[in-house]
């Protein structure tokens, strides 16, 4: 009596399969949602947190406070945000299961230097990307092969 594996190897290919669009699936909700990641970003360094979860440091100078005053700025947190060209300088791309949060402009070097692990998301606000957007991009993929399998 002959056993017939092709049932068994077309569900062994479908796994694959599956198992090899989840990198895809987390670079598609990326790209897709740059604005989002964006947001994400802008907003975790406005409140004054790094990647981390930790609060962005040193303080501001004394010099610095008083700026920021006058310009209505908050001074109880660094937010690195004055004229906005930093924030809108950022770029978001999308890895292979990760995303790199980067910037060029030119003093950005000094920022990363002197406060650290600015660029990034926390763990938290990570979370809340995948569940929102990364998780229903594998289901539908998934969706996808199974329909085709």
């Amino acid at each position: 009596m002959a056993v017939d594996f092709t049932i068994l190897d077309n569900f062994n290919n479908t796994i694959r399969q599956m198992q090899d669009s989840i990198n895809v699936s987390i670079q598609q909700s990326i790209k897709a949602n740059e604005q989002v990641v964006k947001q994400l970003q802008t907003s975790q360094l406005y409140s004054g947190t790094t990647k981390k979860g930790d609060d962005i440091k040193p303080s501001y100078a004394l010099s610095t406070k008083i700026i920021k005053r006058r310009k209505g700025q908050p001074t109880d947190r660094v937010t690195l945000r004055d004229t906005g060209d930093f924030y809108n300088s950022l770029e978001i791309v999308a890895g292979g299961n990760a995303m790199i949060i980067r910037t060029i402009i030119s003093y950005s070097i000094y920022l990363i230097n002197k406060y650290a692990d600015i660029l990034g998301l926390t763990a938290e606000n990570w979370q809340s990307f995948i569940d929102e957007y990364t998780l229903p991009t594998i289901k539908k993929n998934f969706d996808d092969i199974i329909a085709r399998s």
